[in-house]
């Protein structure tokens, strides 16, 4: 057995093109410890993602700093427990989750998965892109279309070129990046804290304040849960023996911690300038009330730290890929996915209200993956693999298609039909506008694949 803290292999060393696809990573070639995982996470959700996800709930939602700052950290650890779980087929497998899961949902089931994670991950990197544009558009004024349009193009082609190294490459530079962004932040909050309403309560009220908590809730779940077709990528070179409870925990810290953190910062943000925040968002409150000697290098990291989520995104493209049957090298895949997503980006500038668009694209892309990381948590640790691959699909299928029952298609929609009557409206309105589709998702895909497996004495 590999030792648990040894050297890198040269199948996976810093600066070269990782050797291996979606094969099982063999005993000599595991390397690291599960604390490891903690940077990495970390590095995926120490940047301005994080911190903007948060501002929504004090900006849109109506809710205040520290009812929010607890909707933030609930959100934030339920869905990260879940993805700490399923980091734990890495280790035990040594392959990258989608094609782990072929033992559950069988060949041709995992495809489904696999295109949904393939969306998913281009999709991301799109959102990472248009993110850190934005940002450069401001550090260098007037956020014009052009400026914009520019700069996605430089930050995908960074993306792509480092995520064709692989995995120790990304794992550095996640960590050195995290921590550096960490710092900025704390330098930018420790200047802007006098001028933040700290007490500032929410403004809805009654049943709408318990519908507004919801959505807040759900929404910070919605940011981790779309990571769950990823978690095993970045877990998989660890040794087999590596110990279950830090596998799942070590994850759990590096992403509620900076969620947290980052979370109240962004919360508090909007208090100084609410109108400000509303109509031009968080970045505009920075500009205006910070120093040019701060605000210059955190625009910077943001930058920056999008493009270093943008790494996992663009590798878990590539091994997605490939799990599909498309026989290319893991660094070509990678290259074809980030230059769709750079499309998409492209494409993205073009949207004037961002925030919109991203609840959108966090509420459609979740939908599927708490049912499907149900399935495969139940198979698992429960049914120790033992494959239902029709049973499982069933499962996940009517985990998805119950959850779209409980979906608020009013505030999906409501930008581009407005006016629409939606079948669920008298559902969503008297959870007043509650979204509770991902939590259905997870009960009763559970709920299904638990039955069909006792009934089956599996």
């Amino acid at each position: 057995m590999s030792d648990i803290g040894a050297r890198p292999a040269e199948a996976d060393a810093f600066g070269k093109v990782e050797a291996h696809g979606i094969e099982a990573i063999p005993a000599a070639d595991r390397h690291g410890r599960p604390r490891e995982l903690a940077f990495l996470w970390a590095g995926a959700f120490v940047n301005y993602a994080s911190l903007f996800t948060a501002s929504l709930l004090t900006t849109y939602y109506g809710l205040g700093v520290w009812d929010g700052l607890v909707a933030t950290a609930l959100g934030t650890v339920a869905a990260a427990v879940i993805l700490g779980l399923l980091s734990n087929t890495g280790p035990r497998s040594g392959l990258p989750q989608i094609a782990f899961t072929r033992s559950i949902f069988g060949l041709r089931g995992s495809y489904v998965g696999a295109a949904l994670t393939l969306f998913l991950a281009i999709g991301w990197f799109a959102v990472d892109c248009v993110i850190a544009a934005q940002a450069g558009a401001q550090l260098f004024g007037g956020g014009n279309s052009a400026a914009t349009f520019g700069l996605v193009l430089f930050i995908a082609a960074i993306s792509v070129a480092v995520a064709i190294f692989g995995h120790q490459t990304i794992k550095v530079l996640e960590t050195y990046g995290a921590v550096t962004f960490a710092l900025l932040s704390a330098a930018l909050f420790v200047f802007l804290a006098p001028q933040f309403h700290w007490t500032q309560g929410p403004a809805a009220s009654g049943s709408d304040y318990a519908g507004a908590f919801v959505l807040g809730f759900m929404t910070c779940f919605a940011l981790v849960a779309s990571w769950y077709p990823f978690a095993s990528d970045y877990s998989r070179y660890l040794p087999a023996a590596s110990p279950t409870r830090a596998v799942t925990l070590w994850p759990v810290a590096g992403i509620a911690i900076p969620m947290v953190l980052l979370g109240l910062f962004g919360l508090l943000l909007p208090t100084i300038d609410a109108g400000l925040a509303q109509n031009q968002g968080v970045l505009a409150v920075i500009t205006a009330h910070a120093p040019p000697w701060i605000a210059i290098p955190f625009f910077v990291f943001i930058i920056v730290g999008e493009i270093w989520a943008n790494y996992l995104d663009v590798y878990t493209a590539g091994l997605v890929t490939l799990a599909m049957g498309i026989r290319l090298q893991r660094w070509q895949t990678a290259l074809g996915c980030g230059l769709l997503g750079t499309a998409l980006a492209a494409y993205a500038v073009l949207i004037s209200d961002f925030h919109v668009a991203y609840e959108d694209f966090l509420i459609l892309t979740y939908l599927w993956a708490p049912a499907w990381a149900a399935v495969v948590l139940l198979s698992f640790f429960v049914f120790e693999g033992k494959s239902r691959p029709g049973l499982a699909l069933a499962a996940w299928l009517a985990g998805t298609a119950t959850s779209l029952l409980f979906v608020n298609y009013a505030n999906l929609f409501g930008n581009v039909f407005a006016g629409t009557r939606f079948f669920n409206d008298g559902l969503t309105s008297a959870l007043h506008g509650a979204d509770l589709s991902g939590v259905i998702s997870v009960g009763v895909a559970a709920i299904v694949y638990w039955t069909g497996r006792r009934f089956s004495n599996a």
